[in-house]
């Protein structure tokens, strides 16, 4: 009988010991979870802020794009003023 009860106890304890590996593998995968659902609200925030970004851009190159038409219009405008100065 001892021995009997000596087997039981052994595997009690083999079985005690996995669930101790188990529980901790599942709070492992627990914050795991919870570190990939962080970095998925950071990754989405990032993408926000770029999309901002590039819309900001385009409204920087278009104010651009203005200044450039406009000052190329007002020196063809000047230019011709002091031909006609000059040939007039």
């Amino acid at each position: 009988m001892p021995d009997d009860m000596n087997e039981i106890l052994q595997r009690l304890t083999r079985v005690e010991t996995k669930l101790d590996i188990m529980n901790s593998a599942r709070d492992i995968a627990l914050e795991a979870m919870q570190s990939t659902k962080s970095a998925h609200l950071r990754i989405d925030e990032m993408r926000d802020e770029l999309a901002r970004l590039k819309v900001r851009q385009g409204e920087n190159q278009r104010w651009l794009v203005g200044t450039i038409i406009s000052s190329v219009g007002l020196f063809i405008a000047a230019a011709g003023l002091l031909l006609k100065i000059m040939l007039g």
